[in-house]
C-alpha cells in the first residue's frame, strides 16, 4: 500500500456536507413530530381541519427552514409547539 505525503485537501467539503446533513435531520425531526402530533389532534380529539392545517404548516415550516440560512430548525419547532398547544386544548 502505498502513502503518500500529500494533505488530506477535501476536509472543508466533508464538513459542509455532514453540516447540511444535520441541518436537513433536525429539520426533518421537526417536520415528523410535527405531523405526530396533528394526527393525535385528528385521531384523539376528533379535529381532522385542525390536524390538516398543523401538517400544512409544518410542511411550509420545512421548506422555509431550508431554504433561509440560519432559520433551520426554529419554524418547524414553533409549528410543534403551536400543535401542542392545539393538541392541549381541544383535549381537555
Amino acid at each position: 500500500m502505498a502513502h503518500t505525503t500529500e494533505p488530506v485537501g477535501d476536509f472543508v467539503d466533508h464538513r459542509r456536507s455532514y453540516d447540511g446533513f444535520v441541518r436537513i435531520t433536525v429539520i426533518a425531526v421537526f417536520l415528523l413530530l410535527s405531523h405526530v402530533v396533528a394526527l393525535a389532534i385528528g385521531g384523539v380529539a376528533h379535529h381532522w381541519f385542525l390536524a390538516a392545517l398543523a401538517i400544512g404548516l409544518s410542511i411550509i415550516a420545512a421548506i422555509v427552514g431550508a431554504a433561509v440560512d440560519g432559520l433551520d430548525w426554529k419554524p418547524g419547532a414553533v409549528v410543534l409547539v403551536l400543535s401542542l398547544l392545539t393538541l392541549l386544548l381541544v383535549t381537555y
